[in-house]
Formats: structure tokens, sequence, C-alpha cells
């Protein structure tokens, strides 16, 4: 409610500040401009090969946990009852450290990803700040803010991933 409050706020003031000029509004997809440029397909690349070990790391942990699984249904019956509780204790204690190791590497993607991202941003919010300005926008809005509704030609996303590519050709 909110949102469409001030949504409502900022159309009223756009439109009356060009009251005798068309306005001419278009709308932006950041995260699919950041994704489907060059610059995002060479984060996902540095990414995965950061990350790659890490991830065959977990999955062969977890591997292991589910063949330790799979050994305590199997001989729970024939061990006895202290060294069944010493296997559950095992188990256990590599589920928890699994589970920990897990939150570790999340934790860690994701700083990384905010790390390589954030001047990708700066340099998005840069070339949308131009586009609007060359081609005469009145505003550019982001599309995650409940667009419900936007007329054909609106979009930007693709002009922006354009003009993305090409600072990055150019070596920007």
């Amino acid at each position: 409610m909110k949102k469409a409050l001030f949504m409502a706020v900022v159309f009223t003031l756009v439109l009356s500040a060009t009251a005798y000029a068309e306005p001419k509004i278009g709308i932006v997809n950041i995260q699919a401009a950041v994704l489907n440029s060059d610059y995002g397909k060479e984060i996902a690349k540095s990414m995965q090969q950061k990350f790659e070990p890490m991830q065959k790391e977990l999955e062969k942990e977890a591997a292991e946990i589910k063949k330790l699984e799979d050994e305590l249904k199997n001989q729970n019956v024939a061990l006895k009852l202290e060294a069944r509780q010493d296997r559950q204790r095992e188990f256990r204690r590599k589920i928890r450290d699994h589970q920990d190791s897990l939150v570790a590497f999340r934790q860690k993607v994701q700083a990384e990803s905010e790390k390589q991202r954030q001047p990708i941003l700066e340099r998005v919010i840069k070339v949308i700040d131009e586009y609007g300005k060359s081609n005469g926008y009145t505003v550019i809005i982001e599309s995650t803010n409940n667009i419900v509704y936007a007329a054909d030609g609106v979009d930007v996303t693709k002009d922006i991933v354009n003009s993305l590519n090409k600072l990055k050709k150019a070596g920007k």
C-alpha cells in the first residue's frame, strides 16, 4: 500500500513537472540487465570456477553421510548397543558438520557475489542515467516495483544490456 501511494506521488510530481511536455516513461529489470550482460556472464564464470571445488567437496560429504546412514540401517541389528550408539553419534556429528559447511559455503558465495556485483551495479546505474538522458526519458523505473502493466516498447532492459556490452567491449 505504501509503495502504491509512493508511486502515485512520484507520478503526480513527474506529470505536474512536465505538464506541457509528453512524459516518456521506461522500465528496466536491473537484475536481468546484470545477468544478461557480458559483465554478469563474466561474474558467473568466475564464481563457478572459484566455488566449484567447494561444491564438489560438499557433494562428497553428502554422499559419505548417505553411505553411513545406509550402513547404520543395515547393521543396526547386528551391532552391539555401545557400537550402535557410537555410530549414531558419528552420524549425527557428520550431519551437523555438513550443515555447518553448507551454511558457511552459502555465506561465502553470497559475500563474493555482492562484492563482485557492486561495481557492475554502479555501471548499470550510470548507463541507465545516460540512456535516459540521451533518449529523452522523464523517468525510468526498476521493474520489480510491482509494475502491473507496461506497454510494448517501455521496457528498456535489452537496450541497457546492449549499452553495458558496448562499455565492456570498450574496456571500461
